[in-house]
């Protein structure tokens, strides 16, 4: 791989579309701390090392359907600046959403029996969305759900930070996808 690390971004990702992973391995070592410094300037450490990965991810999975008419580099730190803006707007979004659910509860809750319910058909309702996930995910989201941190889980499963982190976030998309269907049936079960 050292005759790799010689080469220019531009040839690198040439030898990326030949689906060379060693060139994609130089181009990652080459960036990912400058790209984590530039994330964590606006977002928290966590989610800038996720913003940064995801964008890695995104070029190997794409690599054959980008066009890039400018350096390399550039190309780069322009697809991060779009990731975090994006997660900036789902952020913003998303407690915007939780803010409105939350008045919502507090308008249209009935009394505490039917909050304890509304509960359990919620927590049911999870369950059945989750159950196609393998048991580690699920281990991983219970244990969150419980208060544990993610080294805490790696620790407590034998896993690393990464895979706790990863298996987590797409538990969360799942459920951010499925969230408005779940209110649906907890709104209709009264």
């Amino acid at each position: 791989m050292s005759n790799l690390e010689h080469l220019l971004d531009e040839e690198l990702y040439a030898l990326m579309l030949e689906d060379k992973r060693a060139a994609f391995h130089v181009i990652y070592e080459r960036y990912k701390a400058a790209m984590l410094m530039y994330a964590a300037k606006r977002v928290p450490l966590e989610i800038a090392e996720d913003l940064v990965h995801d964008v890695f991810i995104r070029i190997w999975n794409n690599r054959n359907e980008i066009e890039i008419s400018e350096k390399f580099a550039g190309y780069l730190f322009k697809s991060l600046r779009h990731i975090i803006i994006d997660h900036m707007a789902r952020d913003a979004s998303a407690q915007k959403y939780l803010d409105a659910l939350s008045t919502f509860a507090e308008t249209y809750s009935m009394d505490r029996a039917d909050d304890k319910l509304r509960e359990a058909l919620f927590l049911e309702g999870i369950q059945l969305l989750l159950q196609h996930f393998n048991p580690q995910y699920l281990e991983i989201f219970k244990l969150r759900i419980e208060g544990y941190s993610n080294p805490e889980i790696a620790k407590k499963l034998g896993l690393s930070e990464k895979t706790v982190r990863n298996q987590y976030s797409i538990i969360l998309k799942y459920l951010k996808d499925k969230l408005p269907f779940l209110l649906i049936l907890l709104l209709t079960a009264r």
